[in-house]
């Protein structure tokens, strides 16, 4: 079975919003099933559409499940195994988490560690989205249709900032380097208050969540490099924030399932970073 994927770059009004967009394509014999895919928990929000409504199963609770044909995803701080067979297309909408609320009125705290069907929600808009969406191959046109659809929803938007962004961007600046504590005296709240919003928003600890965003980096880091050089996880430890290696490593196998050097030595298991990013 071949797999691709390809990443794309928002526009940039969009970018505070938005991480990416992405397209998966699955393309085996009717019966062939592909090998199994992990989601590292990124600390992104999601919405994914399996365009061309092919069953794709994620493994939960001890059993494969059907994921949705649209769903949204939250913050996860576990990796996801899941599947395909035969011909299947994906697309995907990598959202900053705050994002679900300002652009949607949803909290990401409803749908941490987890993911529900697009037409769960009261708002039927994005399950309009999808339904554009359903049987289009092309990415260019994808990413068409879901810039048309952000931007309809950013001009809709009612500003209104409160500390919980505030702290998700310092961490995501800071690449998972800010203590608590220094979050807390930055923003003139207190911890407490600080656990509770992100509690209420996210649905996670600002621990967790910068615990997540120091993880990623290093990841995207190591994915790089191994590319051009030899890794020393030593010096990974050191860059990212990490106390020691035994830390780097600990914090790996909570996020991933297994220790970096199966992560980095994977072929294609681990899909989120793209050797093919489009501007």
């Amino acid at each position: 079975m071949k797999i691709h994927y390809r990443e794309f770059k928002p526009s940039l009004a969009l970018q505070p919003y938005v991480d990416n967009y992405w397209f998966q394509v699955f393309d085996g014999a009717a019966n062939e099933v592909s090998p199994i895919q992990t989601c590292l928990p990124l600390g992104m929000s999601q919405i994914i559409i399996h365009v061309n409504r092919h069953d794709c199963f994620a493994f939960f609770d001890n059993e494969w499940k059907r994921l949705p044909d649209a769903f949204f995803v939250g913050i996860y701080k576990d990796a996801v195994t899941w599947k395909t067979s035969g011909y299947s297309v994906c697309f995907g909408i990598n959202l900053k988490p705050e994002s679900l609320m300002k652009l949607f009125k949803i909290p990401a705290s409803t749908v941490f560690n987890s993911y529900t069907d697009i037409n769960n929600f009261v708002s039927k808009k994005v399950a309009v989205l999808s339904e554009k969406m359903f049987d289009i191959e092309c990415p260019v046109l994808l990413t068409k249709l879901a810039e048309e659809f952000l931007f309809t929803q950013l001009r809709n938007m009612k500003e209104e900032r409160n500390f919980v962004d505030e702290a998700t961007k310092m961490i995501r600046q800071s690449k998972g380097k800010i203590s608590i504590e220094d979050l807390s005296r930055h923003l003139y709240v207190s911890e407490r208050k600080l656990q509770r919003g992100f509690k209420d928003y996210l649905g996670t600890s600002p621990k967790t969540y910068t615990r997540i965003i120091r993880f990623r980096n290093a990841y995207e880091y190591v994915q790089q490099a191994r590319q051009k050089e030899a890794i020393s996880w030593v010096d990974v430890s050191y860059h990212h924030g990490y106390a020691d290696q035994a830390h780097l490593i600990r914090d790996f196998k909570e996020f991933t399932g297994t220790i970096p050097t199966n992560v980095i030595h994977s072929k294609g298991g681990f899909y989120q970073l793209s050797e093919e990013l489009i501007y």
